[in-house]
């Protein structure tokens, strides 16, 4: 894995697909497509989300862990830890030796792991996030065609 750039612009991270029309080369916020009623990760079924969900786990069960796949705790507790979740679904093993904190911009360590503050956006700086930033903003670039005057909600060359 490359470090030195954001994940909108890595080059190995293949083809986005979308999850509403299973489509490549798009993600589901932008797809164009019909909107699809979503299933319940429990039980597959529509009508509900999975918080919602009529069937009941096992007497005593608890929450399923979405990284382990274990029942009695949930993902941000899971004592398996090291684990992240791939484009493709599912969890593989992380090694977080090299890899660069979201949060502080460290490296070897995860952003849920930081005991740092958050970095501005617009400045660098830590102690505040970009809205609350002092300094006078940078324009932004859009994530769709990366010309800068407006964000990819309102870009004008709409995929």
């Amino acid at each position: 894995m490359k470090t030195g750039h954001q994940a909108r612009d890595c080059q190995s991270a293949g083809t986005p697909l979308c999850y509403n029309c299973g489509e490549s080369g798009h993600i589901s916020r932008d797809c164009t497509g019909e909107r699809k009623e979503k299933s319940c990760y429990k039980c597959n079924q529509v009508g509900h989300i999975s918080r919602d969900c009529p069937t009941a786990p096992a007497e005593g069960a608890g929450p399923e862990c979405y990284k382990c796949g274990k029942a009695g705790h949930i993902s941000r507790n899971c004592p398996e830890g090291g684990f992240q979740s791939s484009s493709r679904g599912g969890f593989q093993q992380r090694d977080t030796q090299g890899k660069t904190c979201y949060t502080c911009g460290g490296f070897g360590h995860m952003s849920r792991d930081c005991n740092q503050g958050s970095k501005c956006y617009n400045c660098g700086n830590s102690g505040h996030i970009s809205r609350e930033c002092p300094e006078e903003r940078k324009e932004k670039a859009c994530y769709k065609c990366n010309e800068v005057g407006h964000i990819s909600r309102d870009c004008p060359q709409q995929a």
